[in-house]
């Protein structure tokens, strides 16, 4: 494994995205984190107290791909670089059949799933590339490998988001970077309970599982590409 220790990481998302932030943190590595949310700031200084040299909060939103550039531009004057690239940003939608859905809706869902994650991936890749290093993990979702039933605008958004990530991992082999996924089923969070109260919150994905997957493939010795980790829950 390659040690993260002083390695730069920026961080996209929300629950999960603080969970990878602090697991980051704890094993050596600057984060700057990207939160769209302006009354977050506060927060993230407060949970991440302990890091005050290695941890940067940002507020942007990356819809913008100028606000997408002026992040990694602020994490490159802070950190000198960025190593890695963690995408949990997302947002869910279904619950209907396909016809019932609108175009706001489809729309909706790329602009939380596909389009913030190109904008920063393309902001950031030219900045690994002349390193000639990077690792660049995203979040996509099991619905994507199963029907989708009851999730269509979720399951395309994320579906491209899956045809993305392929095709960067192709493209941008030869400059020593490689991007992956992690697919989970329902995640475990604060926000997921409340929304399914009568859920078996045992059978969820657990945000720490995450988080070392995450790790494990920006440490990789053997640079792994184009690979999907796949977490079905329990």
């Amino acid at each position: 494994m390659v040690n993260v220790s002083a390695k730069v990481a920026i961080v996209t998302g929300g629950s999960v995205g603080k969970e990878l932030a602090r697991g980051f943190l704890e094993a050596g590595a600057n984060v700057a984190f990207i939160y769209r949310n302006p009354a977050r700031g506060a927060l993230l200084t407060e949970w991440f107290a302990d890091f005050p040299d290695s941890f940067l909060p940002l507020q942007a939103d990356l819809v913008d791909p100028e606000q997408a550039k002026q992040s990694v531009s602020a994490t490159t004057d802070r950190f000198g670089g960025v190593d890695f690239l963690l995408n949990s940003l997302g947002g869910w939608l279904g619950g209907k059949r396909l016809h019932e859905h609108t175009n706001a809706d489809l729309q909706k869902m790329l602009s939380i799933d596909l389009v913030p994650t190109f904008n920063i991936m393309a902001a950031v890749l030219p900045v690994m590339a002349e390193q000639k290093f990077g690792r660049v993990v995203n979040f996509i979702s099991t619905q994507v490998f199963t029907s989708g039933g009851g999730n269509s605008v979720y399951t395309a958004s994320k579906a491209a988001l899956l045809a993305l990530t392929r095709a960067a991992a192709e493209e941008y082999k030869s400059s020593g970077i490689s991007v992956n996924a992690l697919a989970p089923s329902t995640i475990d969070t604060e926000s997921n309970r409340k929304a399914m109260p009568a859920a078996d919150f045992g059978k969820w994905v657990k945000p720490g599982e995450l988080v070392d997957a995450a790790l494990f493939l920006c440490g990789s010795e053997n640079s792994l590409n184009d690979t999907i980790l796949k977490f079905p829950g329990r």
